[in-house]
């Protein structure tokens, strides 16, 4: 047996059924360019070490299928990386080792929209039965793309796939970066218009939006700037935000706040979301929802991916391709 298998279990075991929920986060760290803007450490693919790290991925979700059996998953989420990277075939495999896959209250993706054509939107519609699926979009501009190394698809596009998951009854997020394409004057105009072609053109359910971690201005400056953009757009779309001190400029709300995400949505996606389970990819400093219990599957090399107890227990988690095998390490917050 394996640490993070024994410590998530005793967490489980110590906790009443009805007093937990219980979420399932898979790891997929390739990406097939490393974008410039991310933290997230991914690697670049290889054929050889993606086959390696799925077949060490599914080994590992096989230890907790009599523990799911168990507890039942509330909500799944594959996360990255790129996980529209992984085959039809090993997404197959990965449903068949969680028990009860049809009973999980939500089921969400990243994808890079490259990938999303229409066997692709048709597989995670009728075989995964994914509920939301969240595009990498990051910005509409082709420049500011080419900056970040990010493969540009442009809003044609964007919007057609969006269309087409929205006709499946799938809820889609976007992903939207502020400064996306560098520090200077001209990238606040970008966003915004960026902003503006989300809302009134592609039209997700839900925008996810925050300013370029690696910008050299002051973050929490930016700030005021950044939400009044998101204010502008607010007053005049059907998209608002799950809170009101998103948009609030005052500087204890803008250090408290200042660099989680920022969500604009539809009031229909904002009432899914308050009635269905959620993984929180956030760590217990973030806030988390006390009764959660997250199990992380994945990570490689400096990827790390977490799990965590809400008493502040987190275990990181990596895929070592030297030792060829996982490594978990336990950190109490």
């Amino acid at each position: 047996m394996n640490l993070l298998y024994e410590k998530m279990s005793e967490y489980l075991e110590a906790r009443e059924k009805n007093d937990l929920t219980l979420s399932l986060y898979i790891d997929y760290p390739f990406c097939i360019s490393n974008c410039t803007y991310c933290i997230y450490n991914s690697l670049s693919f290889d054929i050889e070490m993606a086959r390696e790290y799925e077949k060490a991925l599914l080994k590992r979700l096989s230890l907790f299928e009599s523990l799911f059996n168990n507890y039942q998953v509330d909500t799944l989420y594959f996360g990255g990386g790129t996980p529209s990277l992984l085959s039809f075939d090993s997404l197959i495999k990965i449903k068949k080792l969680i028990p009860n896959y049809d009973k999980i209250k939500a089921i969400k993706t990243e994808v890079h929209p490259k990938d999303m054509d229409v066997e692709r939107i048709e597989f995670y519609s009728k075989e995964m039965n994914f509920d939301i699926i969240s595009l990498g979009v990051q910005s509409f501009d082709k420049n500011s793309c080419i900056n970040q190394k990010r493969i540009f698809i442009d809003a044609d596009n964007i919007a057609r796939i969006v269309y087409e998951l929205k006709k499946r009854n799938i809820w889609v997020n976007i992903d939207l970066v502020a400064l996306f394409g560098g520090d200077a004057e001209d990238y606040w105009k970008v966003f915004e218009d960026d902003l503006s072609i989300a809302c009134e053109f592609v039209l997700p359910d839900v925008i996810t939006t925050v300013i370029n971690y690696r910008t050299k201005l002051n973050y929490i400056d930016q700030l005021i700037r950044f939400r009044n953009i998101l204010k502008t757009e607010c007053d005049k779309t059907q998209y608002i935000p799950p809170k009101d001190v998103l948009l609030n400029i005052d500087y204890d709300s803008r250090k408290k706040y200042g660099k989680n995400d920022h969500w604009l949505g539809t009031s229909d996606y904002w009432q899914y979301f308050r009635t269905h389970c959620r993984y929180s990819c956030s760590g217990p400093k973030g806030g988390i929802n006390k009764k959660q219990i997250t199990i992380a599957i994945g990570g490689a090399g400096k990827h790390k991916v977490y799990s965590y107890n809400p008493d502040g227990t987190v275990i990181y988690s990596y895929y070592s391709f030297e030792r060829k095998k996982f490594v978990d390490e336990v950190v109490k917050i």
